[in-house]
């Protein structure tokens, strides 16, 4: 658009808003198109995507950024995300808000030049939140689970918030495993077979972390409330990385008050259970789809491993994966 070209009315609703900027990127390999009245929303999505490269010829999804000329300078408050149907809100305050469609992939938001110029809090709390919402509704299962590969084994490691996925992967990596993930596994739906894509740009640890792997240092940030700190692993070194790996083993983690390390088997229907977390409308046709995908990921080995310290835990994964069976400890 020309310096000196008038400015379409947008309308009473910002209909007719016009978008001289946008961009199309690939997060985990998916077609993903950004448009925005403002290039801080394109610089910020390029900060988070522009390393991913297309794997999928899927429609692309299509987000939309409307931002304002509001004069405050104050960050918005966190958001608060809620869904009925095929309709998910995100709302942090009168100016600051989204909408997304889950069955079309399609999403806008309306935001502040306040809430753009704080690219960690645009990232997080709109455009990979909308992104990663619109691709778990679509085209992929989103697990809380760590990937790693040993040998061409891949091992998922699952398990609820401060099991010790980050860490043990991390551990893992230092040993001369494979990284691929942690807890962000994608599962994808259409896809044969029992694999898993990452993204294995970065680490996310609590700061507690320094406590197990004194050689990190980074800056404390809040990332969903919650403070992280994001270790890139192009700055890491002898650190391994794969976009995907095929799921032999899935291992779920529980932390122990003694030493040692045990593995024991978990059923099937156990193991469903514990990987179904479904937060999205019932009416979602794709939930059907979203059951079969991880019943195909079932067909891998599935244990419950119980430890204190990584190392012993990476020594029983590691016998696992050479003898093909669990040796107790």
């Amino acid at each position: 658009m020309k310096a000196n070209s008038p400015v379409p009315d947008p309308g009473p609703l910002w209909a007719s808003m016009s978008f001289p900027f946008h961009h199309v990127l690939y997060p985990q390999g998916f077609p993903l198109l950004v448009k925005s009245n403002d290039p801080g929303v394109i610089r910020a999505a390029e900060l988070s995507w522009a390393g991913c490269s297309q794997r999928f010829r899927e429609t692309p999804i299509e987000l939309r950024f409307l931002v304002s000329d509001s004069p405050t300078r104050r960050k918005p408050p966190n958001p608060l995300f809620r869904a009925q149907s095929n309709l998910l809100t995100i709302v942090a305050d009168a100016h600051n808000f989204a909408t997304c469609d889950l069955v079309d992939g399609f999403g806008f938001a309306c935001l502040t030049k306040a809430a753009v110029l704080n690219r960690d809090y645009l990232r997080q709390q709109f455009l990979e939140a909308m992104a990663y919402i619109l691709l778990d509704t679509s085209h992929v299962v989103a697990l809380h689970a760590a990937c790693v590969r040993k040998d061409g084994h891949g091992v998922l490691l699952a398990g609820d918030s401060g099991a010790g996925k980050s860490s043990l992967a991390y551990a893992c990596a230092r040993r001369g495993w494979t990284y691929v993930s942690d807890d962000g596994s994608l599962l994808v739906l259409r896809k044969p077979g029992r694999t898993i894509i990452g993204n294995p740009q970065a680490f996310r640890f609590r700061p507690s972390v320094t406590h197990l792997f004194p050689e990190i240092h980074a800056t404390t940030k809040s990332r969903n409330g919650k403070p992280t700190m994001e270790i890139r692993t192009e700055h890491l070194a002898n650190v391994v990385t794969a976009d995907e790996s095929d799921i032999d083993h899935i291992i779920f983690l529980r932390r122990a008050e003694v030493d040692g390390a045990h593995l024991a088997p978990v059923s099937r229907e156990d193991a469903l259970r514990r990987l179904i977390q479904n937060p999205w409308p019932a009416e979602l046709l794709i939930q059907e789809e979203r059951v079969a995908a991880i019943e195909r990921l079932l067909d891998a080995r599935c244990h419950e491993l119980t430890y204190k310290h990584l190392h012993p835990a990476i020594d029983l994964l590691e016998v696992m994966i050479h003898r093909g069976k669990p040796n107790e400890s």
